[in-house]
C-alpha cells in the first residue's frame, strides 16, 4: 500500500505536542510506502515565513532541506495535467452539487486517486469530495 500524507500529517512529527496516534501510525507503516505532495512544501513554507520567532523559523527551514526533501526523494508526487484535469472534474462538480473542497486538500486528494494512494489525512470531511480512499490517522490505535 501507498499513502499520500496531507501536510497536517507530516507537520505533527515537528510540533511541540504532536498527536500520539498520527506518531504511531507513522512509525508502524514501511517508510517507503509514504509519499508527500509538492503542495505540501508549498504549504510548510508559507507556515515558516508566517512564523515570527525567528530560531523556530530557522530550525523548520532546516528540517525540510535536510529532512524532508531528502527523505521524500523519489516520493514527491509532482502536479501534472492529470491531476489537474481531475481536480477540476470534481470541484466542478462538488461546486454544482453546493458543496465547497480547499483547492489544496483538493488537489492532494485527487494526487492520491491519481497515484494509487491512500489519502491520510485529519479533517477527511474536506476531501470526500474527491473520491479518494481516506485515513485519519488521529483515531489509530496500534495493534
Amino acid at each position: 500500500m501507498k499513502y499520500l500524507l496531507d501536510t497536517c500529517v507530516i507537520s505533527e512529527v515537528i510540533k511541540k505536542s504532536p498527536n500520539e496516534n498520527v506518531l504511531s501510525w507513522l512509525q508502524a507503516q514501511d517508510e517507503d510506502s509514504l509519499y508527500l505532495s509538492v503542495l505540501t512544501f508549498g504549504e510548510i513554507e508559507k507556515g515558516i515565513e508566517k512564523a515570527s520567532d525567528q530560531s523556530r523559523k530557522a530550525k523548520l527551514k532546516l528540517w525540510v532541506e535536510d529532512d524532508l526533501k531528502k527523505r521524500f526523494e523519489g516520493r514527491i508526487i509532482p502536479i501534472d495535467m492529470d491531476i489537474v484535469t481531475r481536480w477540476g472534474s470534481i470541484q466542478g462538480l462538488s461546486e454544482l452539487s453546493g458543496k465547497t473542497m480547499p483547492s489544496i486538500d483538493g488537489l492532494i486528494a485527487v494526487s492520491g486517486v491519481a497515484k494509487n494512494c491512500i489519502v491520510v489525512a485529519r479533517n477527511i470531511s474536506d476531501m470526500e469530495q474527491s473520491t479518494a480512499e481516506l485515513f485519519n490517522s488521529w483515531g489509530y490505535v496500534g495493534l
